[in-house]
């Protein structure tokens, strides 16, 4: 028995989602609208334990001057970080309004 080895053409519908995952990202506008939302829920859910955190550690400083420091660093940090996280996502909007690139809210 003789075996050939020919050619083989392998036709794959790259368009469809169920074959091909990233198929269902059409545009960097709908990655954006996956990504944004995920990116906002850890950030605020990191500002909640590091808030939590700091209060924590502000509550059993037991008047230390170095433990009260350290508890308004965490404080001061973590709002900080918010900030950061509502500033980029307006950033993140303004660039989505000028681009005409719908970004959920």
């Amino acid at each position: 028995m003789r075996y050939s080895l020919g050619m083989v053409y392998a036709q794959i519908n790259l368009a469809d989602p169920s074959r091909n995952p990233v198929a269902k990202f059409s545009s960097i506008g709908m990655l954006i609208n996956v990504i944004v939302p995920l990116i906002m829920t850890v950030g605020a859910l990191s500002f909640l334990v590091m808030l939590l955190f700091g209060a924590f550690t502000y509550l059993t400083s037991e008047g230390s001057p170095e433990k009260l420091k350290k508890a308004q660093s965490i404080l001061l940090f973590s709002v900080v970080g918010l900030l950061l996280m509502v500033a980029s996502f307006i950033i993140v909007r303004l660039i989505g309004y000028v681009l005409k690139v719908e970004i959920p809210v």
